[in-house]
């Protein structure tokens, strides 16, 4: 039986911003297995998928790779248009070569591949197709939607509500932030914090989690943020917009659950930094007592159920943050392979072995942008020559866990430590040994 497995992105139509996916989709390499069809937007980058090959001991030969015609917006993602495009599906049906199709993985559930999978005539391979089909994937990759589901289950949730305009918003602002002196405004789409900014009454602080800190004193000046950003926040009026309470003093966590046809199974969980976006995951999250974990998970189980009852078939992400007295509350969801995804479930079980969360932590460092590297190549010669690459004996070391980007010059890493004091070291350790390389940006 036959897997085919596509490297696609967020639908252009919700994010104008993904100019990067070229490389960032290259980790589909990590769940090929061998004899597995993949379609990129661009060709695959060798040397990352002899790194990642090498680790996983899938047979690098036995890989087949499609990549579409380049379409309206140039070769930068699977647009719809290049799903859809003939020459790409006679290309990807003689791949195929009648040969039965077991399973059809995206990384993202776009409409698009649905109907690239009815084309082909493999919808049956397609978990959730249906749903797929009809935009669901938007729906699970909303903010606003994420909300009224959550909401709608009695998931804990921060004070707060989905607003349509900026009246409304105006209302729910001044509640909040009479109460608490904090609110966070928060765009539909956007992710890792870039989407979100906070309103202070009074008090100064570092954002954390948002683009920045605005000084909104009174009613006027709440009105006068949100004619100011209002365009932005709504995507032009497209979108509505979240509300909500910014609780500080809290950890970042995410718990991974994969929906399938009968059963949601818990996936992995950690925790994530910002400053002030995403830049780092720990996994397992070091900070959390096991019986908050056991909270995490349950909470989450209700929105599992919900979004299987609707016809989600995948993996869905959800991302909470843990109070100081060890409460609960979940501040979205996301329905795609994550980019925690491939850490836990390829870097962890399926490298590191079944038993990595009880043994060992992964600390996967999204934006390295405290030194750069010329290539991935020369990136993967110097941890080796410093001793640093992942060492398949002792289990520890760095993973390569990305394909080279040549917007940041530089590569995505996983540091595979028996500690997190020897996690951070080690991430020292990566940072000093690329101090020195030519930025070439």
């Amino acid at each position: 039986m036959l897997r085919i497995l596509i490297g696609n992105d967020f639908n252009e139509h919700l994010r104008d911003d993904r100019g990067w996916a070229t490389w960032w989709v290259q980790r589909l390499a990590w769940f090929a297995r061998d004899g597995d069809l993949l379609v990129l937007p661009v060709a695959p980058q060798q040397a990352f998928f002899d790194h990642v090959t090498s680790l996983t001991g899938t047979d690098l030969a036995s890989l087949r790779f499609v990549v579409p015609p380049a379409g309206r917006h140039g070769d930068a993602a699977l647009t719809a248009d290049r799903l859809a495009d003939p020459r790409f599906v006679a290309d990807l049906r003689a791949a195929i070569g009648g040969r039965p199709v077991d399973t059809v993985f995206p990384l993202w559930p776009d409409a698009a591949v649905a109907r690239l999978s009815r084309r082909l005539g493999i919808t049956d391979a397609l978990p959730g197709a249906g749903f797929m089909a009809q935009g669901g994937g938007t729906m699970l990759n909303s903010k606003v939607a994420f909300r009224a589901v959550a909401g709608g289950v009695g998931a804990p949730l921060p004070d707060g509500a989905v607003c349509a305009g900026p009246e409304d918003a105006a209302e729910v602002l001044t509640e909040l932030l009479a109460a608490t002196g904090l609110a966070m405004v928060k765009k539909e789409f956007l992710s890792g914090g870039r989407g979100n900014e906070i309103l202070s009454r009074a008090e100064r602080l570092r954002p954390v989690g948002a683009r920045r800190v605005v000084a909104t004193p009174d009613l006027a000046s709440v009105r006068s943020y949100l004619a100011d950003r209002w365009d932005w926040l709504s995507d032009g009026g497209r979108s509505s917009v979240v509300v909500e309470e910014y609780l500080r003093d809290v950890t970042s966590v995410f718990a991974e659950f994969h929906i399938g046809d009968k059963d949601v199974t818990f996936a992995g969980q950690g925790e994530m930094l910002f400053a002030p976006f995403g830049v780092a995951e720990i996994m397992p999250a070091p900070g959390l007592a096991p019986e908050t974990v056991d909270v995490l998970v349950a909470a989450s189980m209700p929105v599992c159920t919900a979004v299987q009852a609707m016809g989600y078939r995948g993996t869905l992400s959800m991302d909470a943050v843990v109070t100081p007295d060890q409460d609960v509350y979940f501040t979205e969801y996301n329905g795609r392979i994550t980019g925690s995804t491939h850490i836990y479930e390829a870097v962890g079980r399926r490298v590191v072995g079944p038993d990595y969360a009880g043994e060992r932590v992964l600390m996967d460092r999204v934006w390295p942008s405290d030194w750069t590297t010329p290539s991935f190549e020369d990136a993967l010669a110097r941890l080796t020559a410093a001793g640093l690459a992942y060492d398949p004996a002792t289990r520890e070391g760095v993973v390569l866990c990305g394909a080279y980007s040549e917007k940041e010059n530089s590569v995505m890493h996983c540091v595979v430590a028996p500690t997190l004091d020897a996690a951070w070291e080690r991430q020292a350790r990566v940072a000093e040994l690329f101090s020195g390389a030519p930025d070439h940006r």
